[in-house]
């Protein structure tokens, strides 16, 4: 007696835009949400938000950028 077991399918999305571009379109809707709402924490966190995924883009800048010689030094 075999019993067959369905396979879980991953579900495949292609991205259109790079992880840069995704990440600064939503730290730009997260500043005009904050714009737009009340001060309050809902606002602080829309803006925290933003300030997150601008942070994750340089982090993402410098990880992705050519390497650097290091100076050497004399002794």
């Amino acid at each position: 007696m075999e019993i067959e077991v369905e396979k879980k399918r991953r579900r495949r999305v292609k991205q259109t835009m790079t992880l840069a571009e995704r990440l600064q379109q939503a730290a730009r809707e997260a500043r005009d949400m904050a714009n737009r709402l009340p001060p309050g924490i809902e606002q602080a966190r829309q803006l925290r938000r933003a300030r997150e995924a601008e942070a994750i883009v340089e982090l993402d800048r410098f990880l992705t950028a050519p390497a650097r010689s290091t100076p050497t030094r004399s002794r």
